[in-house]
């Protein structure tokens, strides 16, 4: 029991503080792309020589992180990275409850369809997407979507409820 308790701490520290540091990090970026957008190519004279870019979440190949919303009252998409050949989706929650976090999360489909604009390219790039999710900093659930069952979704090769059900049988929380 204590074990767990730890697990889930750290865990949810971690979560944290990687969110935290990524949403700067966004925020950032962002504002530079703004600012800075002038089309030269020579715009990256911040001395890193274009790698913030990199690390930028539009960089994510076949995916457009704008279309990634759930339609959710109670869960909200806080930020969205990738990591090597996984993106990471950080998301706050209203509810802890497993059986409404898991008819919220039903849609889960429709939300990776609309943001996997190219799925050849994105799988090429991306093995997972991990999702953690959090109130109030702490962990309360996370879960991981296999790229290869979002494709399917989007082929029609599984539906919805196929898809939520392999989802669900990843989560931990």
């Amino acid at each position: 029991m204590e074990r767990r308790k730890i697990l889930l701490g750290s865990g949810a520290a971690l979560a944290t503080v990687l969110a935290g540091c990524s949403s700067d990090e966004t925020g950032d970026d962002d504002s530079n792309d703004d600012d800075d957008d002038d089309g030269s190519p020579s715009n990256g004279g911040n001395g890193d020589n274009g790698e913030p870019d990199d690390e930028n979440e539009s960089d994510i190949p076949g995916m457009d992180t704008d279309a990634m919303e759930l339609d959710s009252e109670k869960i909200s998409i806080k930020d969205i990275n990738k990591d090597g050949d996984e993106v990471d989706v950080v998301a706050t929650t209203t509810t802890t409850d497993p059986d409404v976090l898991r008819a919220e999360l039903q849609s889960i489909g429709e939300t990776l369809a609309a943001a996997i604009t190219d799925p050849e390219a994105f799988a090429a790039e991306v093995n997972s997407v991990t999702w953690v999710l959090e109130q109030d900093g702490a962990m309360v659930m996370s879960f991981y979507v296999d790229v290869q069952w979002a494709i399917k979704y989007i082929n029609d090769e599984i539906d919805e409820d196929e898809l939520a059900d392999l989802v669900f049988d990843t989560t931990d929380g």
